[in-house]
């Protein structure tokens, strides 16, 4: 079976993608160590924020976390086409993962997911209708899947295998992971400016 071609670039992109400097952050909603490097990522993001840098974050599904792929879709369908909303809700759940990790859903079900998914989307933002989000989620082939499923066959063709996965320039950068700070990311990024 044949990949579709996605009808748009996978991730959600902050500043410009003409900058000379891209990176690209891999991340996965249920990791841990995607977890602790969010804090920096969303600094580096403010940091060079404008036309000097464009920084996109993709979220992917490691084969362990059975719950990232209904937090990855509800990023989509809540972003749309806004960046800025989808990074603001990444960083929402995140705030909130110990709420769907795997030991909180051990003993529960998909459909407790959703509802905690409809739960957390509240908080967000109470004017979002819920009802219709839930429906997005739970179609497998609709256009939030396959969004959703455009960042996971990418990350997959650049040999992403553990979150947080960096590269910059289309280049690997192993040195940035989650202990990383914003002086590490700085010393790799400003050289190039």
């Amino acid at each position: 079976m044949s990949m579709p071609v996605p009808s748009r670039p996978s991730g959600f992109r902050l500043g410009s993608g003409d900058a000379s400097v891209q990176i690209e952050v891999f991340i996965d909603l249920e990791c841990p160590f995607s977890k602790k490097a969010w804090p920096t990522v969303w600094a580096i993001a403010n940091h060079y924020e404008g036309d000097r840098v464009g920084i996109t974050a993709h979220p992917i599904v490691l084969c362990d976390h059975r719950q990232s792929w209904d937090m990855t879709k509800a990023v989509v369908a809540i972003a749309a086409d806004d960046p800025l909303r989808a990074w603001q809700f990444m960083s929402h759940l995140y705030q909130h993962q110990a709420d769907y990790a795997q030991d909180a859903f051990d003993n529960k079900t998909r459909s407790d997911l959703r509802q905690l998914v409809k739960d957390l989307v509240a908080k967000f933002d109470p004017a979002l209708s819920t009802s219709d989000l839930a429906e997005q989620i739970s179609n497998e082939e609709g256009s939030v899947a396959s969004r959703a499923k455009a960042s996971v066959r990418y990350a997959i063709s650049r040999g992403v295998w553990s979150t947080p996965t960096v590269f910059i320039n289309g280049s690997p950068v192993p040195q940035l992971e989650s202990s990383s700070t914003s002086g590490d990311w700085q010393s790799i990024i400003d050289p190039m400016l």
